[in-house]
C-alpha cells in the first residue's frame, strides 16, 4: 500500500494531527503535524467521536455546530448520532468527500491497554473510480494490523508508565 497514513487525537471538536507518514506524489495535500479539521466531516474524528461515551459523544456534536464542507458532507445530528454509533459497532470509518471532494478516507482506532480508543489511524486517498467498498476492503485489514501492533508496543511501553494518554 502506497498511501499516506496519519495518526490524530481529539483536541475538543477537532482533530489533531499528532503522527503523519506521507508519501510524495506530484499533487499532495500539504498536512504536518498539528494540522487540525473538525471532527464530524473525517473517518478519524468518527473513530474518535464513536470512541466516547454518548453523552459526550453527543455535546461534541452539538458544540462543533456541523456545516456542510462538501455537497457530500452529513451535517444532520441524527444521522450523524446514527453514523457514530455503527462506527462504534463496526469498529472503523470510512468517509467519502465529506472533508474535500476527491477525498476518501478509511480509519480505525487505536486503544489504551484499558480499551479506550485514545487516537485513530487512517489511509486517505483519491476517490477515484473505485467503488467506496473496494477502498474500505483493500485498506482495512492493512490498517487493522498496524493498529494491532501500534497498541501491542504501547501496552509495553504502558507496563513502564512511559506513556501518557490525552
Amino acid at each position: 500500500m502506497q498511501e499516506s497514513a496519519s495518526v490524530t487525537v481529539l483536541d475538543g471538536t477537532d482533530i489533531l494531527y499528532v503522527a503523519r507518514v506521507p508519501i510524495t506524489r506530484v499533487m499532495s495535500v500539504d498536512i504536518t503535524l498539528g494540522t487540525r479539521f473538525p471532527a464530524y466531516p473525517t473517518a478519524m474524528g468518527r473513530v474518535l467521536l464513536a470512541g466516547l461515551p454518548e453523552p459526550e459523544r453527543d455535546r461534541l456534536l452539538t458544540d462543533s455546530a456541523p456545516r456542510a464542507l462538501t455537497p457530500h458532507t452529513v451535517i444532520d445530528p441524527a444521522d450523524l448520532a446514527r453514523i457514530l454509533r455503527q462506527v462504534a459497532a463496526d469498529g472503523h470509518a470510512v468517509i467519502d468527500e465529506e472533508l474535500e471532494e476527491g477525498l476518501r478516507s478509511v480509519a480505525v482506532p487505536l486503544r489504551n491497554p484499558a480499551g479506550r480508543t485514545v487516537a485513530a489511524l487512517n489511509v486517505a486517498q483519491h476517490s477515484g473510480d473505485t467503488p467506496l467498498e473496494a477502498t474500505r476492503d483493500a485498506l482495512l485489514p492493512a490498517l487493522r494490523d498496524a493498529a494491532a501492533a501500534i497498541e501491542a508496543d504501547v501496552a509495553i511501553a504502558d507496563r513502564f508508565g512511559t506513556v501518557r494518554y490525552p
